[in-house]
């Protein structure tokens, strides 16, 4: 088997059980979204953020950490082991005991208790986030997507029922408990055994450094992903964020399994690159071909056929999050091959483009936030995240291609065919829509709309082999050679 089919292999796994997941979860959201009202998502949503920035300082960058080794033994594991288990505690601690805090600086009283409870879920991220890197280190992939899709439809379950007996901000936090909980537990149970225990911090000192360097490059991701949902917050009302939230449910977050399964499956591999670039000019070139071509396909399809399925999925109220479903489904999809991108980078341990970067986005995010709290628009911080996404993927593509890593002429060559491709699909998908919408007047409209969806198909169909996503598959063995 080729490194291409196994990586993709072993990508498909945890994709399909992050797959089923997001229609579990589809369900799930149907149910919670009527039970729980704008308000509460938003303290929900604002509770997400401060928990996300404690969890980050707590995981350490230890999934990564594992990921990027060469060798795994006992010695190396384990002090990274009693590294999560202060980390955990201290978190856990610190989150628990500052909730307050959290709910004044954001404006949001409301929020305190979610936070609170979601304390527990930090004090294991640590756990949860080396156990499963040690899992795909070691390539069980399926063992990892097995106890994932279990934990998570549990989650739910027990979840869904929390929230349609207490109807409050607090119970939408049992779903995630849960699964982390059940997920945790099954990837001790499936990781070897041998490696598992604890040791002293001076013979991990190597990895704690490094993972040290992961999380001080993370807080400025987090930083750059939370300033403009701040001013949002402080601008507007939480409810715009509850809105938002509820729309990445149907778009980002789908996106962001893709872009999980993608980057836990491919990590470990980019080792082989850090000492030299040559492979890498090729390789890394043709991944993100490939993954633009799926990635920006998948936005534009989403971004026409998921805005009309929120009032029918959520019930009403959520017609603002109908508005934002689109542009958050261009900025999940771009988000796909920006982080993919990113992901290398830190795995080349280049921080000081890291921060660089950071930097730069920050910058961008701040201006927004202003913008956002004078005009208090919500398009604003809309546009703010589709720009992080592209400059973040811009500032990256020319740092490595200046350093060899990347066949920036032909990448970029690629990237404007593919999105001239994109919009032919959405506009098609569009103009179908909107033809099966006068259908109900005349037949003819219906026979009009099955034609334009045939139109890019057929054509698709008749040039497949010169797309370039699917010239890059069969070149790695992903799809058998062409018969002509």
């Amino acid at each position: 088997m080729t490194t291409a089919r196994r990586l993709l292999a072993g990508a498909s796994w945890v994709y399909g059980a992050q797959l089923l997941t997001v229609l579990a979860q589809f369900a799930y959201a149907a149910i919670t979204s009527r039970a729980v009202g704008p308000d509460g998502f938003g303290a929900y949503a604002v509770a997400l953020a401060v928990t996300g920035l404690v969890s980050l300082l707590a995981t350490g960058g230890l999934g990564q950490t594992i990921s990027r080794m060469n060798v795994m033994d006992q010695a190396r594991i384990r002090p990274l082991l009693t590294y999560a288990l202060i980390l955990g505690v201290v978190c856990g601690l610190f989150l628990l005991l500052t909730a307050p805090f959290w709910g004044w600086l954001w404006g949001v009283e409301s929020s305190s208790n979610p936070i609170r409870w979601l304390a527990i879920s930090c004090s294991l991220s640590p756990f949860l986030g080396l156990a499963t890197g040690l899992l795909a280190r070691t390539g069980k992939f399926r063992n990892l997507a097995m106890i994932t899709l279990g934990s998570n439809i549990l989650g739910m379950v027990v979840g869904g029922l929390a929230v349609l007996h207490w109807q409050t901000a607090s119970s939408l936090v049992v779903s995630t408990s849960v699964a982390q909980i059940m997920t945790l537990v099954g990837a001790l149970l499936a990781s070897e055994r041998g490696l598992l225990g604890l040791s002293t911090l001076r013979k991990g000192q190597t990895d704690i450094s490094y993972s040290g360097k992961l999380t001080s490059t993370n807080m400025l991701s987090y930083v750059t992903g939370n300033i403009v949902k701040f001013s949002m917050v402080r601008g507007i009302d939480a409810a715009s964020l509850g809105h938002w939230n509820r729309a990445e449910v149907l778009t980002s977050i789908p996106m962001q399994q893709i872009q999980a399964a993608l980057i836990r499956a491919v990590y470990p591999e980019f080792r082989h690159d850090i000492q030299e670039s040559d492979r890498a000019k090729t390789v890394w070139t043709d991944m993100l071909i490939l993954v633009a071509g799926a990635s920006l396909m998948l936005s534009a399809a989403a971004l026409v056929l998921v805005p009309p399925v929120v009032p029918l999925l959520f019930g009403p109220g959520w017609e603002t999050a109908a508005l934002l479903a689109g542009p958050l489904a261009i900025a999940g999809g771009l988000q796909i091959v920006s982080t993919l991108l990113a992901s290398a980078v830190e795995a080349l341990g280049r921080f000081r483009w890291i921060v660089s970067t950071e930097a730069i986005l920050i910058g961008l995010q701040v201006i927004a936030a202003i913008f956002v709290l004078v005009t208090r628009n919500l398009w604003v911080a809309v546009l703010a995240l589709v720009l992080t996404n592209v400059v973040r993927h811009g500032w990256h593509v020319f740092l490595l291609g200046r350093q060899g890593y990347l066949d920036v002429r032909r990448l970029l060559a690629n990237y404007l065919f593919l999105v001239g491709i994109s919009f032919i699909v959405a506009l098609a998908l569009w103009c179908s829509l909107e033809l099966v919408k006068m259908s109900s007047s005349s037949f003819v409209y219906l026979i009009l709309a099955l034609f334009a969806a045939f139109i890019p198909i057929s054509a698709g169909l008749v040039l497949r082999d010169r797309l370039p996503m699917v010239v890059i598959a069969r070149k790695y063995g992903i799809l058998p050679p062409s018969r002509t």
